[in-house]
C-alpha cells in the first residue's frame, strides 16, 4: 500500500474514533440531562407533598374537622392528595386483645395465626402458626413482633385476598390501642367491654344526629337500666380503651408533576395540640 492509501485508512481510523467519542459523549450528555430532570421533578414533588401537608394542617385549624385532600392542581403543572385516617377509629392489629381479635375476625384460626405472628416466642398456639409452618409452606417467617402495617396482615396464614380486602378498611397499626366512640365503625364498637347492643346504637343515632357522645358519664345517662348496668360492670376496663376525641391522626401525603415521575410520598403522624395539629412522626420517600 502506497502513502496516499496509509494516509486514508489513518483519516479513516481518525474519523471512526471521533465518532465513538462524540456518540458516547453525546450519551453521557444525554443521560445526565435524564438525571438532571428527575432531580428537578423530585424537587418539584416533594415542594407539592409538603403543600399538602400544610392545606391539612390548616384545614384542621379552622373547623377542627378530619379532612383529606383530593387531588388538588397547585399551578405551573404540580399536584398534591393527602389521605388522612382517624387511627382510633380502625382497631389497632398489634394492641388489640385476643378478645377484640375474635370479634372482629371471627375465626379463632386466624386469631391464633395472627397472635402467632406477633408474639416474640415461637410457639405456636393450637390453631396458629410458627416459623416451622412457613418454613415448609416456603412462606416468609413471622415477624415475631409488631406489625410494621396492615399491608403486613397478607403474608399472615389464612389471611388471603379476599379476606384482607373485607378486613383491611377495619384495621391499622400505630394507634394508641383505644377506640374513638365517635367515630369507630359498629363491628368495632362491638369489642369495647360492656358495649352492648343498646349502647352501640345510641352511640350510632348520636352520631346520626351530629351529636357526639363527650364522655362516659353522658353515655351511661342515655341507656336503659339493663345496659347501665353491663356498662357500669366493665367500666374500669371500657375507659381505658375507649376515647370521645381523637387521639392521633395519619396523614399519606404525596405530590407529583402532571405527566412525570416521581411522586414523592410522606407518612405523617398528627396529635391534637389545643386548636392545632403537631407533626410527631415523619417518614418520606
Amino acid at each position: 500500500m502506497n502513502q496516499r492509501g496509509f494516509a486514508l485508512l489513518t483519516v479513516l481510523w481518525v474519523v471512526a474514533a471521533l465518532s465513538g467519542i462524540v456518540g458516547a459523549t453525546l450519551a453521557l450528555a444525554r443521560t445526565g440531562s435524564a438525571t438532571s430532570r428527575n432531580r428537578i421533578t423530585l424537587t418539584r414533588a416533594a415542594w407539592a407533598r409538603e403543600a399538602c401537608a400544610e392545606i391539612v394542617l390548616g384545614r384542621y385549624n379552622r373547623d377542627s374537622a378530619v379532612k383529606g385532600v383530593d387531588t388538588v392542581d397547585l399551578g405551573r403543572g404540580t399536584w398534591c392528595r393527602a389521605v388522612v385516617s382517624n387511627t382510633a377509629a380502625r382497631l389497632d392489629l398489634n394492641d388489640a386483645s385476643p378478645r377484640a381479635l375474635r370479634s372482629v375476625l371471627q375465626n379463632d384460626t386466624l386469631v391464633d395465626a395472627l397472635l402467632d405472628w406477633r408474639d416474640a416466642d415461637d410457639l405456636a398456639r393450637p390453631l396458629g402458626a410458627e416459623g416451622e409452618w412457613y418454613r415448609r409452606a416456603q412462606r416468609r417467617e413471622p415477624r415475631d413482633g409488631p406489625l410494621a402495617d396492615v399491608e403486613e396482615l397478607r403474608l399472615v396464614r389464612g389471611f388471603d385476598s379476599s379476606r384482607f380486602a373485607r378486613l383491611s378498611g377495619l384495621l391499622s397499626t400505630g394507634g394508641t390501642g383505644q377506640l374513638d366512640i365517635n367515630a369507630a365503625p359498629a363491628e368495632l364498637l362491638a369489642t369495647l367491654p360492656g358495649l352492648g347492643t343498646e349502647a352501640i346504637q345510641v352511640v350510632l343515632s348520636r352520631r346520626s344526629l351530629g351529636q357526639p357522645i363527650r364522655g362516659t358519664e353522658q353515655l351511661i345517662a342515655l341507656l336503659s337500666p339493663g345496659a347501665r348496668d353491663t356498662l357500669l360492670q366493665h367500666y374500669q376496663e371500657f375507659t381505658r380503651h375507649a376515647v370521645y376525641t381523637i387521639p392521633r391522626l395519619n396523614a399519606h401525603l404525596e405530590g407529583g408533576v402532571r405527566g412525570a415521575l416521581p411522586v414523592a410520598h410522606a407518612m405523617v403522624t398528627l396529635v391534637p395540640a389545643g386548636e392545632r395539629l403537631a407533626v410527631v412522626e415523619r417518614r418520606t420517600e
